[in-house]
């Protein structure tokens, strides 16, 4: 199907600006063409038509989500019929082990098809990222029987996690622990099969206090109606959630000791010989994040490119497009690239996630917390080229574009919830170089209080 394209020879081709008209517009741009999508850079033929086929699945429903978004704001989430989708098409199953049925992507392919869903509607994107995300995490560091026994209960995981529980109360009894309390920020949590909480391990007489993670399954807790009532990122589903009394045995119970640091392989390599099950949360969880950021900061080019090739130049006296003139389509230009490295950095931090995986695993060396925070903050200031691109693009958009109702306002609002986040890159600059110094923080999420 032919459909108008961004492109350089399209956007820029003339180097003094308004000499040539910009080609009519017959679609919604940036839907085709060889700049759309970012390539698909695996070597491993499987992985590659898999991620293919997803990156075309998330094409086919973009119109869909982005007539929806207005729907997903004032309803908090997106539609059945969207979750419907995605379980059909196996998006919750990228990041799940072959073993038990899953698709077992890569890192850096994960980030890739969150990116062009989010190119549709940043808050399903990041309702979907950050519940079947955790697929890695139960891979990785929870022992076989709590895998098989998880994996077997939907055919798939979709699992929140939050690590702010509110009065969390937890009283052990043979063979495991009750678990009651309340957790916020549980993105996901409207199609959750499981729930991932943070859960702090009373004192033995044997064994100190511990943070741990847990494995709920969802008839046993509550999603609480909480949601929507911040100014962007409103159909996140990021509700909070409810339990009282639930008994989770000790095969699901996994304490943290994989935040920031691995000295040696995880039980995942064991079970799946995958290195990609061998690294470290805090060098993964935040790509959760800054992969919508990526695809939310497209979908702003695609709609700012929408603005100017359909509205007029201000003080023009021949009446000419914003798309003809060169002060329009410097400001594209410059923000396509700064979404282009963001986009970039995702994909290499991928690669680095899996290779420090197998360096641990296979050549025993440290994925520490040096390896593990610089991934990290990377993927915070991938982000931060989101937000500058944003601003700029809403900025010389005109102001019908930040009406409410508007794609382009709700993108701003949408980044700018994402940077303005209690776990934000200012409480991780330090502990990335603090780890090469005396007195640096042996656990820098508990530190920090970081929502995993």
């Amino acid at each position: 199907m032919s459909r108008a394209k961004i492109s350089a020879g399209t956007i820029l081709e003339t180097a003094g600006g308004t000499g040539r008209s910009t080609p009519p517009m017959t679609e919604e741009p940036g839907l085709s063409g060889p700049y759309a999508t970012t390539p698909i850079t695996s070597g491993d033929p499987r992985v590659r038509a898999e991620t293919a086929r997803l990156v075309e699945a998330a094409r086919a429903i973009r119109p869909r989500l982005r007539e929806a978004q207005q729907r997903t704001e004032d309803e908090g989430r997106f539609a059945p019929e969207i979750d419907a989708y995605f379980v059909e098409h196996g998006f919750y199953r990228m990041l799940m082990p072959l073993r038990y049925g899953g698709l077992e992507l890569g890192i850096g392919e994960f980030y890739l098809v969150i990116s062009e869903v989010a190119r549709g509607c940043p808050s399903t994107a990041w309702c979907l990222s950050l519940s079947c995300a955790h697929n890695l995490t139960l891979a990785s560091y929870w022992p076989e029987s709590a895998q098989r026994e998880v994996y077997r209960e939907r055919g798939y995981v979709a699992a929140p996690a939050s690590g702010n529980p509110m009065g969390a109360r937890v009283e052990r009894v043979e063979g495991g622990i009750l678990l009651s309390g309340k957790w916020r920020y549980c993105s996901g949590s409207p199609y959750s099969t499981h729930f991932f909480p943070t859960v702090i391990l009373p004192a033995t007489e044997s064994e100190p206090e511990t943070r741990a993670w847990a494995v709920v399954s969802r008839d046993d807790y509550t999603v609480l109606d909480d949601w929507g009532a911040v100014i962007g990122m409103r159909g996140s589903g990021s509700n909070g959630i409810e339990m009282d009394r639930v008994f989770v045995p000790d095969h699901r119970i996994c304490p943290e000791t994989w935040t920031t640091d691995l000295a040696e392989p995880t039980p995942g390599y064991a079970l799946h010989g995958n290195p990609m099950y061998s690294g470290v949360f805090f060098g993964f969880a935040e790509g959760e994040v800054a992969s919508v950021a990526v695809g939310l900061g497209y979908a702003a080019c695609d709609e700012y490119e929408r603005i100017i090739r359909t509205t007029r130049a201000p003080f023009s006296a021949t009446g000419s497009m914003r798309a003809d003139n060169d002060d329009w389509r410097r400001v594209l230009g410059m923000s396509m690239s700064r979404i282009d490295a963001a986009s970039a950095t995702l994909i290499r931090n991928g690669e680095l996630y899996a290779e420090y995986g197998r360096q641990v695993a296979e050549d025993g060396i440290a994925f520490d917390g040096s390896r593990s925070m610089r991934l990290n903050n990377a993927h915070f200031v991938a982000e931060e080229l989101v937000w500058e691109a944003l601003q700029e693009l809403i900025r010389t958009a005109g102001t019908s574009a930040s009406q409410d109702g508007q794609r382009l306002q709700r993108y701003f609002r949408d980044i700018w919830t994402t940077m303005s986040r209690t776990d934000q890159f200012q409480f991780f600059a330090a502990p990335a170089v603090g780890f090469h110094f005396d007195g640096a923080p042996a656990d820098v999420a508990a530190e920090a209080g970081v929502a995993a």
